[in-house]
């Protein structure tokens, strides 16, 4: 019997935010579903440092977390289960996304890291115009 390996996916910033804040019921229990099967070993996470520099400034500008919550919310992210942080970004195809999709130059970062066979988790529909990317919301992924 063959052991199958986690999946692999990639969780842009607002999975976190959603899960980390709560604010959303619905959202929070969706992310939190998938938090939890992180934990299990049956998903794989990546994560960029586009994405904690993201949840780290939402978290202090738009919530108003104290530097201590928003070190140990970016901390807990950090610390999931099997997590690889990529670091790498290709700045030349995020500049051609961005002028080709008119997405967000943050999103285009974060879309040039996404590894080969890596579903992007994610609430943001604009990540669905860029051909190739298979971007799913967490309850599309989970069920």
């Amino acid at each position: 019997m063959a052991i199958s390996r986690p999946k692999a996916i990639f969780l842009d910033s607002n999975i976190a935010l959603r899960f980390l804040t709560q604010d959303d019921p619905t959202r929070y229990t969706e992310t939190a579903r998938l938090f939890q099967a992180i934990e299990r070993g049956a998903l794989k996470p990546v994560l960029s440092n586009i994405v904690i520099a993201e949840v780290i400034f939402v978290l202090t500008r738009l919530y108003k977390f104290d530097r201590l919550r928003a070190y140990k919310a970016a901390a807990l992210l950090l610390r999931l289960r099997n997590l690889t942080l990529i670091e790498r970004t290709d700045t030349r195809r995020a500049i051609e996304i961005w002028k080709e999709h008119n997405i967000k130059y943050g999103d285009c970062l974060i879309a040039s890291q996404i590894p080969k066979n890596t579903v992007l988790v994610t609430y943001d529909a604009e990540f669905k115009k860029i051909e190739g990317l298979r971007a799913m919301t967490p309850d599309q992924f989970v069920t």
